[in-house]
């Protein structure tokens, strides 16, 4: 059984994890970018990818937390969006293991929209930024030229990405709800119980931008549901260690002629199309699939699988896991080793994480640095930030 301190050890590694390897791992591939942008991208795809191994171990062997992953394979090697519903603020946190489960190079491929704000947090800031996810500030006014240069980013990169979208913007907790719910108020919808209303604005031009560029390949709506606890926050997790024993997720595949009507179909590509009716209907039907699972009786909530009813085992007994948890625990001891008996190691230290806070406040971020040495010219992100 888990006990009250599992929720500080786990958030401990996590930040020694993240924070050591930024500094002693990610750091060094940091020239790749300015000579070899390509060599750099994939290496550090990898490296980020290698290191979410890790936390999906320790949800697995200190928490023992059971995953059950049904319904169509995302597929790697083509260019895609991922939309799910955000019930709290660790689902992104549970969604690697499902990633891992369906195919493990999944998490070198999977990018995020997040909140400007978690660029900042030390280590794990750093290497969200390394890893070319994209931060938003909620202003599409500003997110715009952002979104754009990162999308194209990743076309030009020549790689397949999975864009992982929250079109909800926020988790469901108490607040989120009130406004949502006054939201729905105020327009004449339908109060959700299960979800938040979805915000189509930011969805729509990432799929006309991915569209226009010939980048997107499919659509793949996850549903993420909890049959026992739910676990609202990190702070919950780090106060009482505590995270639900069993996590559903469902993922249907949608391709762009699923989402379009013929007539939308036919416009030309540099158009933009309106994709929020599809939107809002996958949503209603979202609510209507979690209203079902969690009034059920209890021993009986699962999600019904979609497309192609895939059923991943729900045990994993490959040594992934045990492989990334042993390596990434070996690392953490050395670089503290190094750190306290090593004093270039200390100068090394000091410089790097005073190069990552310069950047931050001059270039507004290391993912904007990396976009403009492999474009070639001076972006001014920093501006939109």
């Amino acid at each position: 059984m888990p006990s009250k301190y599992d929720g500080a050890v786990f958030v401990l590694l996590i930040f020694l994890s993240s924070f050591l390897g930024s500094i002693f791992l990610l750091a060094p591939l940091l020239p790749l970018a300015f000579f070899a942008p390509r060599v750099y991208r994939n290496a550090a795809d990898r490296l980020v990818g290698y290191w979410l191994t890790f936390p999906a171990s320790l949800l697995i062997f200190i928490f023992k937390v059971k995953f059950r992953v049904t319904g169509d394979l995302i597929d790697r090697r083509k260019p895609a969006i991922i939309l799910m519903n955000h019930r709290t603020r660790l689902d992104w946190l549970f969604f690697w293991n499902a990633l891992y489960k369906m195919d493990p190079w999944l998490l070198t491929t999977e990018k995020i929209s997040l909140k400007a704000g978690l660029k900042s947090i030390p280590g794990a800031g750093w290497a969200m930024a390394g890893n070319g996810y994209i931060f938003l500030n909620r202003n599409y006014a500003k997110d715009q030229k952002v979104m754009e240069t990162m999308l194209q980013y990743y076309k030009e990169s020549q790689n397949s990405y999975q864009l992982l979208l929250f079109p909800e913007g926020t988790d469901r907790g108490e607040r989120a709800v009130s406004i949502d719910h006054a939201y729905a108020d105020k327009n004449g919808l339908q109060k959700y119980d299960y979800l938040l209303h979805p915000r189509t604005t930011g969805f729509n031009f990432i799929f006309n931008e991915l569209r226009k560029n010939n980048y997107l390949e499919a659509v793949y709506d996850v549903t993420i549901a909890y049959p026992d606890e739910i676990v609202a926050s990190e702070i919950d997790l780090f106060k009482k260690g505590v995270l639900p024993s069993s996590v559903h997720f469902d993922v249907k595949a949608y391709s762009l002629d699923e989402i379009l009507t013929p007539e939308q179909m036919e416009v030309d590509k540099k158009d933009p199309v309106d994709t929020a009716k599809w939107m809002n209907e996958l949503w209603a039907a979202k609510e209507e699939r979690l209203k079902k699972f969690y009034t059920a009786e209890e021993g009986k909530k699962e999600l019904e699988p979609s497309g192609a009813r895939f059923v991943w085992p729900v045990e994993t007994n490959e040594p992934g896991y045990l492989i990334a948890f042993a390596t990434w625990v070996t690392f953490i001891l050395l670089a503290i080793y190094l750190l306290i008996f090593f004093w270039p190691t200390k100068y090394y230290f000091l410089a790097v994480v005073i190069a990552f806070v310069v950047l931050g406040r001059l270039r507004g971020g290391m993912e904007f640095l990396i976009a403009e040495l492999f474009f070639g010219r001076r972006l001014f992100l920093e501006k939109d930030r």
